[in-house]
């Protein structure tokens, strides 16, 4: 698990400075604190996007064991961030066109996905086998 949250910050650094910006998956957790903000319930169910860009202030810390601390802007009231690296569930840009998602889901297996065609609909991961285009 230390391996794949050391990935991780490597790929978020790497996406951050080459493209402008990048976005980290949190799951809601007793562990993980939104300064006095904290989750919504929609958030509580389906996790926060938080959006790291060049107006985000720089100064990030992650400790050992890959815990984030960090200061984000919420509207216009800027809240303390504590992010535990079990909560961290993945990185990606849409510039970049790439994503890293965990597959261990930070100690708790990953729900089944959902089939027809309201599946993904409100989710964090939509199967890239619904786009595929069918030979016939």
């Amino acid at each position: 698990m230390k391996k794949q949250v050391e990935y991780l910050q490597k790929l978020f650094y790497d996406i951050w400075n080459d493209f402008g910006s990048v976005y980290l998956l949190v799951r809601f957790s007793d562990r993980t604190v939104i300064g006095r903000r904290g989750f919504t319930d929609d958030e509580k169910k389906q996790g926060l996007v938080l959006v790291f860009n060049n107006k985000t202030n720089a100064k990030l810390d992650w400790d050992g064991s890959g815990n984030l601390t960090c200061v984000l802007a919420f509207g216009t009231r800027k809240e303390d961030v504590y992010i535990h690296h079990d909560d961290l569930l993945g990185v990606f840009s849409k510039e970049a066109g790439v994503q890293f998602l965990r597959s261990d889901g930070g100690g708790e297996p990953a729900p089944a996905p959902e089939k027809g065609p309201e599946a993904g609909a409100g989710k964090q991961v939509v199967s890239i086998s619904d786009f595929r285009k069918s030979k016939k």
